[in-house]
């Protein structure tokens, strides 16, 4: 206890204890876990800002999704090289440098029926909600050569409606020669009828034919592209040997979000549901390191992570004229 007391006069007197180099060693220990864990918390704000920002990009595109006709496009255009520019809604993307051009800086989508043809026709729905995208995008930049932009449009109605039983069907997927991709996808979006599962749920029967469903807009082949798919870069590889561009939402995937499964309060909210259309605005956006540092990720730092956003929001114009 003396020698605790006399320790303390002589901290308090400014005399000597035999710990002069204590602090240099403390602060030599704690410094770099205190800068790394300051420049991990620069990297996660720098993070959450662009992913904020591109969340209320992909919310105001599909807000200009939401207020205009999908069903005014023409089937087929968006595999018109063409309607991937900006020009004629705005200034700020301007893709006329590349439209002499076959290949794009991503993949070669000319395996998948993307061309080039005649000149830009006027700016219509997807390529319209797209460039709502660019032009909201900034101070972010949009990289041609790594960044997509991908847009669906789904119709969908009540079965059984105002029964136990009702369930919510998806009865269409646009653009319609973009909306499966094989092995993720079980069947196209307008073959909704002719068979049933094992809850007895309408299922399709690869005719395409059946009362309901929009004959015209049945392919019974696989489009291994799913939404209007503004770069193509972006795809994923589901096993069938030919990539899938554009959207990672199967159509199965979102009938079950629309359907409620496993929310407890899902009678209610079927009861409440009517046949209605929404459109489902992605963006994949390759996000860069601030500092550059490679401890704060798991690969190489030249190479960007992604970051995907994506929002939905109702289109009255895609309601579908069905009663169940």
């Amino acid at each position: 206890m003396r020698a605790t007391f006399r320790r303390l006069l002589a901290l308090l007197d400014g005399r000597p204890t035999g710990a002069r180099g204590q602090s240099l060693v403390e602060l030599t220990l704690t410094l770099p876990v205190l800068l790394v864990m300051l420049m991990g918390l620069t990297e996660i704000g720098w993070y959450a800002n662009n992913y904020l920002t591109l969340l209320d990009v992909v919310r105001e595109a599909g807000r200009f999704g939401a207020t205009r006709d999908p069903m005014l496009w023409v089937d087929g255009e968006e595999k018109n090289y063409h309607r991937m520019d900006c020009e004629l809604l705005s200034d700020k993307f301007n893709k006329k440098a590349f439209e002499t051009h076959n290949l794009w800086p991503g993949p070669d989508l000319s395996a998948y029926g993307y061309y080039i043809g005649g000149e830009s026709a006027s700016i219509g729905y997807y390529d319209g909600v797209a460039c709502s995208v660019i032009g909201n995008m900034e101070p972010l930049q949009f990289d041609d050569s790594k960044d997509d932009i991908v847009i669906s449009v789904f119709s969908f109605g009540v079965v059984n409606k105002g029964t136990p039983n009702a369930y919510v069907k998806i009865v269409g997927r646009y653009p319609a020669r973009a909306n499966e991709c094989q092995n993720d996808d079980v069947f196209d979006p307008f073959d909704f009828q002719g068979g049933t599962d094992g809850e007895g749920r309408m299922t399709g029967n690869g005719s395409g034919m059946d009362p309901d469903e929009d004959h015209s807009r049945y392919d019974p082949e696989w489009d291994n592209v799913r939404g209007y798919v503004f770069r193509g870069n972006h795809q994923h590889d589901y096993g069938a040997g030919v990539p899938c561009l554009g959207s990672e939402f199967s159509t199965a995937e979102v009938e079950k979000m629309l359907n409620f499964e496993d929310d407890p309060d899902r009678a209610r909210k079927i009861a409440e549901t009517t046949n209605f259309g929404m459109v489902l605005v992605e963006v994949f956006w390759s996000h860069d390191q601030l500092l550059g540092l490679p401890w704060f990720r798991l690969g190489p730092v030249g190479e960007g992570q992604i970051i995907h956003v994506w929002a939905f929001f109702p289109v009255s114009a895609a309601e579908p004229d069905i009663e169940f």
